[in-house]
């Protein structure tokens, strides 16, 4: 798998000490977020190094999406949260401050005011929405 020495995550993999852990297998761990924007905020990262979902393999984030059901299951039962935000940011304009992939695992409240929603705007334009699909479709890596 890839390392990247300078990468705190691929830190943290090396040396799970480092971390609250919360579970592990060959292919990713979960610990908590030092930074948390609400309590029981989690992150599940690969133990191999990949910056984005456009640099990781499949089936390794496939093992990633394993086991962030595992912990939102976790998560759901220890903080029963009226609800739960899974958040995967890839690049700096998403704001992700870690360029190794994870996966946050964020137990909502209705009143927490946190902002990672936006605004419901109308319903768009339906020849200008099937156009951009029509353009993804024909982008689609094989698959």
């Amino acid at each position: 798998m890839p390392h990247d020495p300078q990468c705190v995550f691929c830190q943290i993999v090396a040396d799970s000490g480092k971390c609250v852990l919360l579970a592990e297998d060959p292919a990713a761990m979960a610990f908590m977020d030092i930074h948390p924007a609400n309590p029981g905020h989690c992150l599940v990262i690969p133990r191999g190094h990949w910056p984005t979902v456009f640099d990781i393999p499949p089936d390794a984030f496939a093992a990633v999406a394993r086991l962030v059901v595992r912990v939102a299951a976790g998560v759901q039962r220890a903080m029963a949260p009226t609800g739960l935000s899974l958040v995967q940011a890839n690049g700096h304009a998403a704001n992700q401050t870690v360029a190794h992939l994870h996966v946050h695992v964020l137990p909502r409240q209705d009143d927490d005011r946190l902002a990672l929603n936006w605004p419901r705007t109308a319903i768009g334009d339906a020849d200008r929405i099937a156009e951009i699909a029509a353009r993804i479709r024909d982008r689609l890596p094989p698959g």
